[in-house]
């Protein structure tokens, strides 16, 4: 029981490897860590769709017209394309809504709680409360937003 009790504290103590690489930070039950790591995966992965976006919208300028229109009219139909458009969906949908949470709480304030003296297993008090609420929502709002779209996408 000691040894479970001393893994789980060091766990949660990773030292100056999560300074120099946030990506390693392995907490308990910390769903917070999930949103982060979903946030900035999904930001990445939005500008690199939003470029190849850019890229190929204006291939017409390189390859004229008629071909490009060509190229799109066979890419049209494509399942593909359909499952491209409901994945950068999912994407999108988590990126913004995690970015209003974190400009609810970082920009307004809202669920902060009052400061406490930290005690293993070193867990702010602000992510016990109100904010994991708003992080369960976020997700929960998520994947319904998700679905949403996929019925759209797929069904009409």
């Amino acid at each position: 029981m000691a040894e479970k009790k001393a893994l789980k504290e060091k766990m949660n103590r990773p030292g100056w490897i999560a300074s120099v690489n946030p990506w390693v930070l392995r907490i308990v039950n910390n769903p917070e860590r999930l949103a982060f790591v979903l946030h900035r995966v999904t930001g990445v992965l939005m500008a690199l769709i939003i470029m190849a976006h850019i890229y190929v919208t204006g291939t017409p300028a390189r390859v004229g017209w008629d071909a490009w229109v060509e190229e799109i009219s066979k890419a049209h139909g494509i399942t593909a394309v359909t499952l491209y458009f409901f994945f950068f969906a999912g994407i999108a949908w988590y990126h913004g809504l995690n970015g209003i949470r974190l400009l609810l709480v970082e920009f307004f304030g809202v669920c902060i709680g009052k400061p406490e003296k930290p005690k293993p297993p070193y867990i702010a008090p602000s992510l016990k409360s109100c904010q994991r609420k708003l992080l369960y929502l976020v997700f929960a709002l998520w994947i319904i937003l998700w679905i949403a779209t996929g019925y759209i996408v797929f069904v009409s």
